[in-house]
């Protein structure tokens, strides 16, 4: 692998109440509407949901200004808007993490 990338993950649950169809739904809009617009974007994005209602969203990224111009961007963004109301907030962990090395089968 030649290429490392900034990797961004975000751990949070949703308010409750929330109905998990919807939230997908924002997230689909969040991507198309939004992250692939976005200077930087590395064409990769996963969504991970854990047993106790905790939610992992994985973005990777060409370098962490990348990175944090697109958070910056998002929280203005109307597209990004109805996926942000969904989540509580108080529950919102985030790293970016430099990819080190990748192991492949």
């Amino acid at each position: 692998m030649n290429k490392k990338y900034i990797v961004e993950i975000t751990q949070f649950k949703l308010m409750d109440g929330v109905i998990e169809e919807e939230f997908l739904q924002d997230a689909t809009n969040v991507q198309k509407g939004f992250l692939e617009k976005q200077a930087g974007y590395a064409g990769t994005r996963q969504l991970l949901k854990g047993d106790g209602g905790e939610w992992v969203d994985i973005v990777y990224w060409e370098s962490l200004e990348d990175a944090q111009k697109a958070q910056e961007a998002a929280m203005g963004s109307e597209t990004c808007t109805p996926m942000f109301q969904k989540i509580d907030t108080s529950s919102i962990k985030m790293l970016h993490l430099e990819q080190i090395k990748i192991w492949n089968k």
